[in-house]
Parts: structure tokens; sequence; C-alpha cells
């Protein structure tokens, strides 16, 4: 060996050299700095195709003539299963056990991927990559519970899991892909090219410059305020005929229409109120005023709920009815 190797600075400079980056690595790793990923760990091993293969199967979603990607396969055995026994056309694609590059395919299947991503974007950079590789349908099943807050936590494979709530996962998806999210099952979901088109989502800033906008175009009714029908005396005013002007669902009877609010927050002459009536009828003028309010506040709901960043999703806490989402303003006859 050469001499000067021998000297002992020199070796603690080589050593130093060598082996300091190995050493400071695995100090971050001992004290949580850096995470290894291992989701490729929580990939299920199945004796019989999923539950969502089936139901796509079930529904006719999923057809012999359609092509088929398993984003984030995990082993293949949905793949393996429906090639073997059904002789579908069908590929799978994932990050760990089948690294090749995908190709498009008419229905993408997306079976507990979104739930073992932990950072954000990188679960909106996975979601658009299967979206993009989608002809028709991208299919998805994750984790769900109820209520609005989601749970996360780490397996005792230090697996990471995480449990959406509905209208969380809705409105991330919608955001992200800017198309209807449809549920067909508890825990399953698809998204369709044929489907239903949002408005480009916005960012927090820009939401936020777009309600002051909104508001100077008149009064926002509470996202509660509902237009409601109904009838005063519900004893026939004509005997033997029908009044052609008459609502065909109520023959016979004065219809009047109201917009009803159950915590206030309607302008009335003296203060806030709970009930407005809306004089002239249906097609009156100030029914028509009472519709551009709700179209109003049902625009501000709706860029809330598509946000990028979901910075308003604990707002829709309980929320069962979407229609602000398409412009559709419900009367409650």
């Amino acid at each position: 060996m050469t001499p000067y190797l021998h000297h002992p600075n020199i070796c603690f400079s080589v050593f130093t050299y060598l082996y300091t980056p190995l050493i400071f690595f695995a100090y971050l790793l001992i004290h949580r700095e850096i995470s290894i990923d291992k989701s490729y760990l929580a990939a299920p091993n199945r004796k019989r195709l999923s539950p969502l293969i089936r139901k796509l199967l079930n529904l006719g979603i999923l057809e012999k003539n359609y092509s088929h990607l398993d984003y984030g396969c995990g082993f293949g055995q949905d793949v393996e299963r429906l090639r073997s026994q059904f002789d579908f056309n069908s590929t799978g694609y994932d990050p760990h056990y089948f690294p090749i590059s995908p190709k498009n395919a008419d229905i993408v299947t997306m079976n507990y991927v979104l739930n073992v991503i932990s950072d954000f974007e990188q679960r909106k950079e996975a979601l658009l990559k299967a979206w993009n590789l989608t002809n028709k349908i991208l299919a998805i099943a994750t984790n769900i519970q109820g209520g609005i807050n989601s749970k996360n936590k780490k397996t005792r494979w230090e697996t990471y899991t995480k449990s959406f709530n509905y209208i969380e996962l809705k409105g991330f998806i919608e955001s992200t892909l800017g198309y209807e999210l449809v549920r067909i099952d508890k825990d399953k979901f698809m998204i369709s090219r044929d489907g239903y088109k949002y408005d480009s989502p916005m960012t927090y800033k820009e939401v936020i410059t777009k309600i002051e906008q909104i508001k100077l175009q008149g009064w926002i009714p509470p996202k509660e305020a509902v237009i409601k029908g109904y009838c005063n005396d519900f004893k026939p005013r004509y005997i033997g005929k029908i009044d052609p002007n008459d609502n065909p669902n109520f023959p016979g009877r004065i219809r009047y229409y109201r917009m009803y609010s159950k915590i206030g927050g309607l302008p009335g002459k003296n203060g806030m109120v709970k009930c407005l009536h809306i004089p002239g009828g249906k097609d009156g003028e100030a029914m028509k005023q009472a519709i551009a309010a709700i179209k109003r506040r049902d625009e501000i709901l709706k860029i809330k709920f598509h946000c990028l960043k979901q910075s308003f999703v604990q707002e829709f806490a309980g929320y069962k009815n979407f229609n602000f989402l398409k412009n559709v303003v419900t009367f409650y006859e």
C-alpha cells in the first residue's frame, strides 16, 4: 500500500469523505427527518377479484370489448384473473412491482391507491396520471368514513393509510380533474369523460377575489336558504273545471312562494328574518330576483367547494345536496 495513506490525517479525511453522507442519512432516518416510501407494502394478496372489479363487472361498466388498466395494481392479481379467466384486454402498472410505462385504456381502475399516498401533491399527481391514461371511465375505490374529519395513521408495517370522508374526496377529485364524481357504492366511485364538466378550479386567493366580485352584484342569501311553495287555502276554487293557470300538481288551489332559512339571515322590513314572501308567483319579478340571489350564493359555494387546496371543505359538513355545483335552483313544492 502507498505509504502516505497511512498518515492519520489523510486516513481521517478519506473516512470523512466516504462515510459522512451515510452517517448523516442514518441520523435523519432515526430522527424521522426523512422517510422512505413503503406504500408498496400495503398491496394486498388477493385470492379472488377485488370488490371494485366485481362491482364494475356487475354494473356492465367493465366489458370484454374495453381495454383495462389497473393503475397501482400491486401484485397484479386482478389483471391476471381478468386475462386468464375472462380473456380481458387488461394490463397493470405499479411503480414498485410493475414499473413498465403504462398505455392508455378505456377503463382505468385505482384500487385503494389514493389512501396510501401521504403527500397531498403526490396524491394529486397520481390521480392526474391515471386520468390522463383514461379514455372513458376512471373507477376509484378508497377508504371512506363518516364525519367531516378524515383520519390518517401509520400501520404496523410503517405504511400510511388515509380515511376520506365523502365530501372531502368529492371536492379533491372534482377540483383536480374538473369532472363530476359519481358514487356507485359506499367506497367506490367513477369519473366519466362524458360526465358533467365543471369550470376550472381556483386557488384560495382567486376564490376570495371572485367572492368579493359576486357580492357587488347583490345580496347573498345564507347557504341554508331555499325557495318553498305552499298553499294557504286547500279548498278548490273551481268546481268541475281546472284553472289552466294553476300548478297542475295543485289544481284549483292558490299557490304561493317564499324564501325560507332556518337560521334567519333574510332581509326583512325590520331586520333579519327567517321567512320572506315572494309576491307575484313563480314567474313574477320578485321570483326572478330571488332566483338570481340563490344563484349568486350557489356560485360562491361552488368555487369554495372546488378550491384547489380544499381550503373551505370544513364549511360543507353534513351536505347531501350538491345541486349548487350544477347551477340548479331547486323549488321545494
